[in-house]
């Protein structure tokens, strides 16, 4: 008796609960798969993008250049060695996310200088693109294709032209450049990780899927930076919002201006030279909305009785609660988990 093939509904059934990686070399493989694949629903655990390389879930996508008198190298160069500048590797779709290190060669540029060959000759043009899988490795001529447009098609042919539902549970952007697909359907992100604030000014929204509220938006706030948050879709759509440093003092009043439900400061290095009584003066500048929470991790207390504000009603060594017009009131009340000191800040009815 011969074998059935399998029909369309059956395929996008046994391709749900596949592996992303594993589909996504499946289809690779097999043409006739591709269409169900693209059509089935997409679940990945962890998608990680640099600039060479990517990983999905637990299978990493690395990319290096090789030149036979030189070995590998890290970064996408010309065809006479020179570093090929980010500006001129965007293509449409690309999204440039510019973080701090683009700023400084931007101030300060390094001249372009070719690879100098080394002796017998070796010429210049003999390179290769290397693609690394899970200790797998592939090798493309360089002249046929550059590092960057071989990340811009691996991501196409992964993510591109998707229409069933896809969900990223945790995403990481660490790269200066987002080769993202032009067309196709864009994922519901629960947590996601933009690396420095200000890629907020980017087009990231436009990758994610805001239809559906983000569980958590991780970033990081620049010790010298003079940008300030604006209103962003990503701030107002995401449940929680979590600084990974503790940011500039100048800083505060767009920090307590975030909208989401619990706003996390994790990692305070400057701890020092923090003035507990100035944060709270600043907090109390504007009424804020019942219900957010600021939970900020100080390393150490300060006797609270000592703060000395008009709108104090109620306060001990540990916590303090301040009028926030007739009916609310804010509580600054100090926490110990794990052995580490928080300090959690809520604005809450009067009557709780």
């Amino acid at each position: 008796m011969e074998p059935k093939p399998m029909l369309f509904c059956d395929t996008k059934t046994v391709l749900t609960y596949m592996e992303a990686s594993c589909r996504f070399n499946l289809a690779l493989k097999i043409p006739s798969i591709r269409k169900a694949e693209k059509a089935a629903p997409l679940i990945i655990n962890r998608l990680e993008l640099f600039d060479n390389h990517f990983v999905v879930n637990e299978t990493e996508y690395k990319m290096k250049v090789y030149r036979q008198c030189h070995g590998e190298l890290d970064n996408d160069v010309g065809e006479n060695g020179a570093r090929i500048n980010v500006d001129e590797s965007i293509q449409p779709g690309d999204i440039t996310l510019g973080d701090l290190r683009r700023a400084y060669l931007k101030r300060w540029p390094v001249p372009k200088r070719p690879i100098k060959s080394l002796q017998h000759g070796c010429p210049p043009q003999k390179m290769y693109i290397r693609l690394y899988v899970s200790g797998s490795k592939y090798q493309f001529p360089h002249t046929n294709m550059k590092m960057y447009q071989l990340m811009k098609r691996l991501l196409t042919i992964f993510f591109g032209n998707r229409s069933g539902e896809w969900t990223v549970k945790n995403m990481s952007l660490q790269n200066n450049v987002l080769r993202w697909p032009v067309d196709g359907r864009r994922p519901i992100v629960r947590n996601v990780n933009i690396g420095n604030y200000s890629q907020l000014k980017m087009n990231i929204d436009s990758i994610i899927d805001s239809s559906v509220p983000l569980n958590n938006l991780q970033m990081r706030v620049p010790k010298y930076s003079h940008d300030r948050i604006l209103d962003h879709p990503l701030l107002l759509h995401a449940d929680h919002v979590t600084i990974s440093n503790y940011p500039p003092e100048s800083f505060l009043s767009d920090l307590f201006s975030i909208q989401a439900h619990t706003v996390i400061i994790e990692d305070l290095t400057s701890t020092n030279s923090v003035d507990f009584e100035s944060l709270i003066f600043v907090f109390m500048e504007k009424t804020r909305p019942i219900g957010v929470r600021y939970k900020i991790f100080t390393r150490y207390k300060t006797n609270l009785e000592l703060i000395r504000h008009p709108e104090v009603f109620e306060r001990s060594i540990n916590c303090i609660k301040l009028a926030m017009g007739s009916d609310a009131m804010v509580v600054f009340q100090f926490s110990r988990i794990h052995f580490d000191t928080w300090l959690n800040i809520e604005a809450c009815p009067r009557n709780v």
